[in-house]
Formats: C-alpha cells, structure tokens, sequence
C-alpha cells in the first residue's frame, strides 16, 4: 500500500481557475420531454467539481425480481384497487380526461410492473418476506383458500379458484374483508397492497412526465411557476456569472464535493478548501475497506447529517474558524435542480422512497433523506418550543438548559437566522378552510410562525423550495459553512461507524472521527474522516443504528421513539354552486387543495397546554395526489377514482398528538411504536373538533379515513344526523389498523437526561459513553413535544454547538 507522502492542505495548484470560462450544454426539461439543448457560457468551470451531473435527476428505473406467479398475483390485486370503470353514476359532460380516467386499470397504465420493481428493491420493511410469499400463495388454489376463505368456490368446475382467477367482484369483496379482518396479518396486507398500488399509480410518470390521471383530478403537476422560473432563467437571464451559477445549482454549490467523481478532482477540491487528506494508492482491484480506506481526511469536526441539528452545528463551527466537514447520505436537490414530481422527489429526498413504517403497519412514516434533511421538505412551521414543555423538561427531567437565558437566546437566534414571521398575504384552501371553520365555531386559531416570506404561496415545499424564499439549513447555516471557506459537504455518503480510542490511563473512549461509505465507478468505497470531535445529526431513526454500529451500550439507545401521530378528517367544497340561488364559490373557483403556504393557522382547541400538556393541536397537510391516495379510505375501484376526482377541492385538516405512547427504532427500516390509550383519546378529541371546522367552514360533503369510508352531506343533513355522525366517526378506533395514521416528527430515541441509567446524552449534547462525541437531533428531545420540531432541534443544536465550541477552543490552545 503506497501512501502520498504527507498530509497538507494544498498541495498543489488546481488547474480550475477563478474566472475560467467554459462552455457547457444542460438538457432542459419544462414537464414535458426534454425540449432544447442551451449552451452555457462564463459560469466558472469550479462548478463543474461541485454539482450532481444534471440540472434534473430522473427518476431511477428498479429491477422486478418477482417471479411470473407472484407477478399474476400483483396485478389481480392491483387491477382490483383500481380496475376499469365503465358504468359511470354521472354524465361525463364530454369530459375525455375523466372517462379516461375511470377505464384506465392499473395493469392498462403499467402500474404493476413498476409496483413489482417497487417490492423488490425499494421496499426495505421487514415484513417484505412476507408479502412475496403472500403473492405467491395467491396465484395457487390452496393459498388463496387460507387468505381468501369461501369467498374462492364456485358451484362451477373447479370449484376453487386461485384470486387472480376470480371475477372483480369477489376480487373486491375479499379485500374489503381483509380490511376489517380479525386477523391482523390480514388488516396488514391490505393496508400494504392499497398503499403501495395506489401511490405508485398516482405518482407514476410517462415520458411526458405526466400521469394519466391528472387532468381528470384536477392536479397541474410541477407548479407552473417553476416550469415559467426555469425558462425564465435559462433563456432570458442577464444575471453576472455567480449569481447565475447559484440560481441553476443552488447556494452551497462551491462546498459541495461529490466523491464518484475522479478522484484527481475531489482530493484538489477538498485540499483547497484546506483539508488535508491521504490517498491510498491500490492494485486495480483491491477493494476498499476500514485497514486501507481509499481516503483519509482530517478535520476539526466531522458532522453526519446536514439538517436542522447538523446543519447549525457545521455552519456555527465553520463560522468560528474550525474546519467542518459535513457527510450527507442524501443528494443535494437545490432550487432549479427540483423536479417538484411526486414521485422522483420521494424517491431523491425521502428516506427509503418515502416507504418508512412501523412494523406493524399502523403509522407511516415520512423523514428527510438530503441535503438540508427534514428542513428541505418540511411545511415552514417555526414555532418556538412551548413554554409548558421547557418547563416540563427542566423540572422533571432535571435539564436546567431549557429555562435557561441560554436556551432562549437560541431560539431567537435560530428564528432570526430563519427570518421566521407570522405574516400572510394569501391563505391557501386548507388554511382558509380551517381558519374559517375556528371562527364560526369559537375555537382559538392563530397564523404559524414560518422560516418564508409572508408572499410565499406554494404548496410544493414537500418537494423542495423551488425559489429559497424557506429558508431551510441549505439556505441557512449551510450557507454560513460554505461562506467562511472552512467546510465541505460531502453528499451521497454514508456513515458506517463512529471511530474512538482509549484514553490514556482511563481506558475511556474518546471519538476519533468517522468512517463513511459511498459508490465510487459502480462499486461501494470507503473513506475515514480524522476528527477532534464527532457530532452525529441523522435523525431519530438512523442515529441509533449508527451508536450501536460504533459499539455504544447505553440501554436507551433506540428506546423512547415518539412519532406525533396525526389522524385526518376532509371536507369536500365544490367548485360550483350547489345551491341555484348561490353567488359565490367559497374557497374561491380558482383555489385548489395543493396550492398555497402549506401551514399557516392551527387551533389549539384541544392542545391542553394549560392543564396536562398532552392534547392536540389542530393544522394542515400538504397533500398531492399520491399521499392523498392513500389515506382515502378504498371501498371499490369506482368508489376510490370517484373520491380523487375530487381531489383537487377536498380540504384536509388534521390532529397531532403530544404522544405519549413510544416505540423503538431497532433499525432505521424497522421501527416498532405503540400508541398510548391517552394518545388514542387525544387524537378522536382532534377528529371531533375537525369534522366540526370542516361543516361550520361550508364544506358540503365531510368524512374521515376510517376503513368504513362513511360520509355526510353536511346540506342535506339535519343537526341530529350531524351530531350522530360526527359522535360515530370520531370516537372509532384508532389503534386497530382501521384508520391510517400518519408521522413527520420522529423524536427521543437517544434522549438528553441528568442520569446515563436514563438517557443516552448530556445536557451539553455529548453521550454518556464516548467523549467527543456529540448527538444533535429530534433523537436528544426528553419526551414528545408537541408542536413541529424544527425551532427546537435547531436550538438544541445552536446550545450542542456552544458546547462543541468550548471543546474545541481548550484543544486549540494546547
């Protein structure tokens, strides 16, 4: 093994120059096919060393491994959740796009081989065995007997017949029993099989990046301003070289250092932002490993993951002088890179594809996965840590920090730096549906403090900014590290283990830095980062799995998960006049369910903040086609296609519990949870008082997602039906796989504490077990907060790095 001969910053001179020109060719793609070929001149060619390859990912193609059987089985049931539909209950109008529509089947769109590529490589729940053997039992006639029962005779020969044999309506009638079996295995199965077929055949794409069920949903796509922004800029920009460069790939596109490229170029890039770094020189086919990494670098602090934690963390220290490297398993999607599609972004920005849920099936689970994390597909929610729960965590948990001036000072340092506001110019469908509905029942409601503009009407953020007006870690802090010229962002690469030594005399350890995997020429690679301090910020549900990987003992690592359940209702408002006498169209005609600032009001009529501090409070989703899909209760495939047309004038509004159940995080793919009674009673509080907001907002017709799929026209009905109905729906069952429920905040796996027999880290951030190794995310939160997290993991983060600061200097000065 030949080595360079020494670390040093800046060995050599690059050849990529300041100033340099090239002339360069992007394939633009407008929502359509790709349309023009545009020839870039005088962006420096250091950009090149920086971004991803294209301006547009494309969504990645996957394997199907199924075998014909279980591919048979796979398209019987997927032709069952949406088959063709030629009895219509309503005049088409010559509507085309509708009846289109309802003859579609989701084997006519191509929908289950892509749900078969789906199964075979995306989906990593550990239940996934079970569902091949599933399909596999199905395609015979003994199988289908277990899971289907009497509903597979016939009178006629053969008498048993395997479920992709059976007509449609059998098809059917089995699935609806499947949904509210006594088994749950069963209740499983078909929550899995609507989930995924109808999310993959709402998010589906053909080579006009277009679906076929759009138009007669009423749903644009990509917002049209950001086809307009993408042309606009392109075609017509008079903008100087740098401002150009930072709108086509984004802010941190000088720090981003992308290792599948040549090796020559990475090492340059990382030396002249002043890492040292070694090269291991190896045989052609020698393969990497942790005795001999491809890579080693040095650095003051190394920090896995860039979003609400990691990304104060790296951009305070790097601000402060100290060299930051940042390890990102995403990639980085900034601005004009974005597709805004459903689909790919879940697959680029999501962890696992947006596929996360519980073991069990009963709460799915979206997080992060990019540059920026959570922060890059959140909802813009700023909201400042409660005061009932700072004081809930300082007197019962005996963390003085979070009544502290300190504390306080963070939050309106974080919010500052965020440009958080409470403004609004325009409300959005849901946000005025729920804002409305308060205010004619007299319920509290109060405008969301947001890290946006007052003017910023977009309901795409779930699928990145499309302009940084939020402003997220990559438009924040990460901006800070890439600025002060003393960090880089490594995306694309995964930590494998928290490297540490002994210390002297002690026999204590003492983290040393981290080592990382990335594909490097098709194959993985292994890199080490040599750090003085380690800082581990990847989210509540992969930090576990990396302190347990690293050799941490500590009981509580991966204990204490906390989800914030959410449970939804909906309200459908017509785009016309029900009534002939009516004059106006509330929300106005043109306001769709999709569009406008995703959360801007929210009740907290059953919040309890003033008594226990374990209630609900009451907000909005953001819902595009797919995500609405599936939480739309399935009674029939006419029944289903008849829900999504009206798709586009439906409201969502939802419950959040403070739970106060938990769960664990075994791995980041298998994660168990159980609700708490309390949290089950909380949430039907919430779905009472949202069924209310929903009617008393004009919603015409209401319901929610229970299995049942039970609805009420709130016009024709009379008060006593009314209360029936809403008695009736919000005190269901919650717990029993009937209704979906649904997680953006996961928090507590490896909480903050004053006893290590308690928690896994200090106050300060740092863990039990290991020096110089500090943890900054949700996982450190000592119970559910309540509230959306983003202000008060960055805050913790902002205290964490104060601490990591104090460190550094005492080593600095040895």
């Amino acid at each position: 093994m030949d080595m360079e001969s020494s670390f040093h910053g800046s060995s050599r001179k690059s050849s990529f120059r300041k100033g340099s020109s090239r002339i360069g060719s992007f394939r633009l793609s407008l929502g359509g096919k790709d349309e023009t070929v545009i020839e870039l001149g005088n962006i420096d060619t250091e950009i090149l060393l920086f971004e991803s390859g294209e301006i547009k990912q494309k969504q990645k193609k996957v394997t199907n491994t199924l075998s014909l059987r279980q591919m048979k089985s796979l398209t019987a049931l997927a032709d069952t959740i949406l088959p063709s539909v030629n009895d219509f209950d309503f005049p088409m109008n010559n509507d085309g796009a509708a009846a289109a529509f309802y003859h579609v089947s989701a084997s006519m769109a191509g929908t289950p081989d892509l749900l078969g590529g789906v199964i075979s490589e995306k989906l990593k729940h550990p239940m996934t065995w079970l569902m091949n053997m599933t399909l596999w039992l199905l395609s015979t006639w003994f199988g289908t007997i277990i899971l289907c029962g009497m509903g597979c005779l016939s009178t006629k020969f053969p008498f048993i017949q395997a479920f992709p044999d059976l007509p449609l309506h059998k098809r059917q009638q089995i699935l609806i029993s499947w949904s509210h079996s006594f088994f749950r295995l069963l209740r499983m199965l078909f929550r899995s099989v609507k989930l995924l077929t109808l999310l993959v055949f709402f998010t589906q794409l053909d080579e006009s990046e277009d679906n076929c069920s759009w138009k007669a949903i009423g749903y644009c796509g990509p917002d049209p301003e950001f086809k307009a922004q993408l042309r606009n800029h392109f075609l017509h920009s008079d903008e100087d070289d740098e401002d150009n460069a930072e709108q086509a790939i984004g802010p941190l596109y000088k720090g981003l250092v992308h290792l599948n490229h040549p090796r020559d170029i990475t090492v340059d890039a990382l030396r002249r932002v002043g890492f040292p770094v070694m090269v291991t020189r190896r045989k052609a086919k020698a393969v990497a490993s942790l005795s001999s990494p491809s890579l080693v670098i040095q650095c003051d602090a190394v920090v896995v993951g860039s979003g609400s934690g990691g990304g104060v963390v790296a951009g305070m220290l790097a601000k402060a002088g100290y060299k930051v490297l940042v390890l990102e398993k995403g990639g980085y999607c900034a601005r004009n890179n974005l597709s805004l599609l459903e689909g790919p972004t879940m697959d680029q920005m999501y962890q696992s594809g947006g596929l996360v849920a519980t073991d069990d099936m009963s709460v799915f689970v979206l997080s992060g996965s990019t540059v920026g994390g959570g922060t890059a597909i959140n909802w813009s929610a700023s909201i400042k840590t409660p005061q009932h729960v700072c004081k809930e965590w300082c007197e019962k948990h005996e963390l003085e920090l979070f009544e502290s001036e300190m504390y306080r000072e963070a939050m309106d340092a974080v919010c500052e730096k965020m440009g958080v506001q409470s403004e609004i110019e325009e409300e959005g469908f849901n946000n005025a549906v729920l804002r409305k509905g308060c205010q004619e029942m007299g319920y509290p409601v109060s405008n969301i403090p947001r890290n946006s503009s007052a003017d910023h009407y977009c309901g795409w953020c779930c699928l990145g900014c499309k302009d940084g007006k939020k402003k997220g870690t990559s438009e924040t802090w990460l901006v800070d590290l890439v600025k002060s010229g003393n960090g880089a962002i490594l995306p694309g690469c995964t930590a494998m283990k928290v490297l540490h030594k002994k210390k002297k005399g002690s026999g204590e350890k003492i983290a040393r830095g981290v080592v990382f995997e990335f594909e490097y020429k098709g194959s993985k690679d292994i890199c080490v980062v040599e750090s003085k301090v380690t800082i581990v910020a990847c989210g509540a549900l992969n930090t576990p799995a990396l302190l347990k990987k690293s050799g941490l003992k500590n009981n509580n690592i991966g204990r204490n998960l906390h989800l914030h359940p959410v449970v939804m209702a909906w309200g459908y408002f017509p785009d016309a006049p029900v009534d002939s006498g009516a004059s106006e169209v509330w929300p106005e005609k043109w306001k769709k369910s999709y569009e406008g600032g995703i959360m801007t009001a929210m009740s907290s009529v059953v919040g309890e903040f003033d008594k226990s501090g374990y209630g609900a409070v009451i907000q909005t989703p953001a819902l595009h086609p797919g995500m609405f899909s599936i939480v739309m209760p399935w009674l029939s495939g006419s029944d289903i296609k008849d829900r999504m047309r009206k798709f586009s004038r439906t409201a969502h509004i939802f419950a959040l519990a403070r739970d106060q159940g938990s769960g664990k995080v075994h791995s980041p793919s298998n994660i168990s949870y159980q609700m708490g009674d309390s949290d089950e009673a909380n949430l039907q509080k919430g779905i009472d008082k949202v069924l209310r907001i929903l009617a008393a907002a004009g919603a015409e017709e209401i319901g929610t997602h229970h299995n049942k799929g039970k609805t009420l026209n709130v016009k024709k009905a009379s008060c006593h039906e009314f209360e029936k109905f809403v008695k009736k729906e919000s005190s269901r069952p919650i717990k029993d796989l009937s209704t979906p429920v649904c997680s953006a905040h996961q928090m507590g796996s490896c909480r903050m504490g004053s006893d290590p027999t308690q928690s896994v880290v200090k106050q300060t951030g740092e863990t039990w077990e290991m020096e110089g190794l500090y943890v900054a995310d949700t996982s450190v939160f000592p119970t559910a907060l309540g509230v959306n997290p983003m202000v008060t993991v960055q805050s913790i983060a902002y205290c964490t790095a104060q601490s990591v600061l104090h460190v550094l200097k005492r080593k600095r000065s040895k």
